[in-house]
């Protein structure tokens, strides 16, 4: 019954703005729907398998409907969206399963300046340290306000986020698993072919009846030419978060694309610092990624999708080659290939005074895509990993066999204009 009750409320304030459009000759209106069922074979995906382990077979999905209105000043967004797992409800069962993702409005006080309001996605750059995180189903949105600036063409946005996990009437005790406070400054210029971006981000913690806080600053630069581009990243943290004190961290990476037509080449290299086992305090020395799309970066198995945790505080180094290829304006086609190791050695969890060596393996990454039409797209992949003894150890595993990931997703997004 509740999700039939949120389904009839969005219906009813799409049909109010359906009115406004019709009474406001510069209004409006418009909706974006997306289904995504996605197939997966899970036989070593982001934990290893054993020689006791069974793989993983499952679809999940995705279904969500986007509402935009657009007025003279402000603009209004809503998206509502079900994820689920085939057979993850028993059947005749009634669940509330419908959630809202976003929820936003801007307004617009005058040509430079826009004041957004409401549960959005954050998404900034290259999505290093703030993203969507658009491959899982669920994805990536927060509670927050942004003010959006544009001085004689540099950009600048000021936003920040206060959690609350109930309508206290005394205390503010944050008990949730996120952070309690969230603020941060970007700002972006263009100097023709050359662009650079700079973040400066801090958030805070509950830790008791205190709240720590941890900051991230740095900058991101792109130069491009007709045929390539190469990139540049730089990020500090400092500060505490939830567990850590005296932060002293840092992250550097740099990648080089060139497009020779038939297929486009990409050469990177990534190092986020990490502690070693000689550290007294080794985990204030590791980087951590923050609220990044790290799918998009670390592999497509998502090994290390929590860092400095999945590398237990020994930072990450991530080298890598990827290539794309389309075969006809329908096909497109690419393979990625890295090599991570750890940027320092750490203590080796399953033997005591033992260190591990750096390198944690090879991963390969495949996938191809059919473009049906502008809103229908079937995509599908294929990722192996070839995994070291140290990543089986940072795991506490025991075997250290070849992992394999395999999956396949359609992907429709119909929109409609009134």
């Amino acid at each position: 019954m509740m999700k039939i009750r949120k389904l009839i409320i969005i219906m009813c304030a799409g049909l109010f703005l359906s009115g406004l459009v019709a009474r406001t000759g510069y209004a409006q209106l418009s909706f974006q729907g997306t289904y995504r069922p996605r197939t997966e074979l899970r036989d070593g995906y982001r934990l290893m398998r054993t020689d006791q382990t069974q793989p993983a077979f499952f679809t999940s999905q995705r279904t969500r409907l986007g509402l935009n209105y657009q007025g003279d000043q402000y603009r209004f967004h809503m998206a509502v969206q079900d994820v689920r797992t085939w057979g993850d409800v028993e059947q005749l069962k009634d669940h509330a399963n419908l959630n809202v993702h976003e929820a936003w409005a801007a307004i617009d006080f005058s040509p430079d300046f826009t004041l957004k309001m409401g549960r959005q996605e954050l998404v900034y750059d290259d999505q290093r340290l703030l993203g969507s995180v658009n491959w899982t189903q669920q994805a990536r949105s927060h509670d927050a306000a942004v003010m959006q600036f544009n001085l004689s063409g540099t950009q600048f946005h000021i936003g920040g986020a206060y959690n609350q996990d109930a309508q206290n009437v005394l205390g503010n005790r944050y008990t949730l698993n996120n952070y309690k406070v969230l603020s941060y400054l970007w700002g972006h210029h263009n100097y023709g072919k050359f662009d650079i971006s700079v973040l400066a981000l801090s958030d805070g913690f509950q830790v008791g009846n205190q709240t720590n806080f941890r900051y991230t600053y740095g900058t991101f630069l792109t130069y491009g030419e007709k045929d390539w581009n190469v990139t540049g990243t730089a990020y500090l943290q400092n500060g505490d978060d939830a567990s850590r004190r005296n932060i002293a961290a840092y992250m550097l990476a740099g990648s080089g694309t060139y497009n020779a037509g038939i297929i486009s080449l990409t050469a990177g290299y990534d190092y986020l610092s990490g502690g070693s086992a000689n550290d007294s305090n080794s985990s204030r020395k590791a980087f951590n990624t923050l609220y990044a799309t790290n799918h998009k970066f670390y592999g497509n198995m998502d090994y290390f999708l929590n860092v400095p945790a999945d590398t237990r505080g020994g930072g990450l180094q991530d080298l890598y080659l990827k290539s794309s290829a389309p075969l006809s304006d329908e096909v497109g086609t690419g393979i990625d290939v890295h090599h991570f190791a750890l940027a320092q050695e750490i203590a080796d969890p399953k033997n005591a005074g033992s260190t591990l060596s750096k390198s944690l393996g090879s991963e390969i990454d495949s996938h191809i895509s059919y473009k049906f039409n502008d809103d229908v797209t079937l995509k599908g992949g294929y990722s192996v990993m070839f995994s070291s003894e140290s990543l089986a150890h940072i795991q506490l595993k025991n075997d250290n066999l070849t992992q394999h990931w395999g999956w396949i997703m359609l992907s429709l997004t119909p929109s409609y204009k009134f």
